[in-house]
Order: C-alpha cells, then sequence, then structure tokens
C-alpha cells in the first residue's frame, strides 16, 4: 500500500498513530506499506514527538514507492535487516 502524504504540511501525534497502526494492519495481511512525499518539516515533527513508524518504508514520491513495492520483499528480524533469497 501507498500512502501519499505530500499534501500534509504538519502532523501531530494522533496522525503519526493512525499511520503506525495502519501499518501494522496491514503488515497482518502480509501487505507492505511505504509513505511517499513526506515534506522534512513532517519528518522533523515526527522526530521531535518521539514518534516512528515500524515496518513503514518511505519514498520521495508516488512513483518511487511503486517501484519500491516492485522489488522483492524484504524479511525483517529482530536482529536487523536482510534480503529473502531469490
Amino acid at each position: 500500500m501507498v500512502i501519499d502524504i505530500s499534501g500534509v504540511e504538519i502532523i501531530d501525534s494522533f496522525l503519526g498513530r493512525v499511520l503506525a497502526e495502519i501499518a501494522a494492519q496491514t503488515e497482518l495481511l502480509a501487505a507492505r506499506t511505504v509513505l511517499a512525499g513526506m515534506r522534512p518539516a513532517v519528518a522533523i515533527t515526527l522526530v521531535e514527538l518521539g514518534l516512528t513508524l515500524p515496518g513503514m518504508r518511505t519514498a520521495l514520491t508516488t512513483e518511487a514507492a511503486m517501484e519500491l513495492l516492485a522489488r522483492p520483499a524484504v524479511a525483517f528480524r529482530s536482529g536487523g535487516r536482510h534480503e529473502e533469497s531469490p
């Protein structure tokens, strides 16, 4: 799933939690989520609020997000990230 937030100028803790919940729910459905178009001010606010978006990748544009989703899935483990074998 691609979530394009290029039109979002500011973000608060509620929206950050909603995005994290969406990512968690799509992961339960064996889907991947990519957040596209995040403005620098939004990224700074997320960091200042201490919000993380686990399981969610980011891309600069919607097109880049679609390309990222077209790649093979990446598995996440507690010890780090690794790519699945072909």
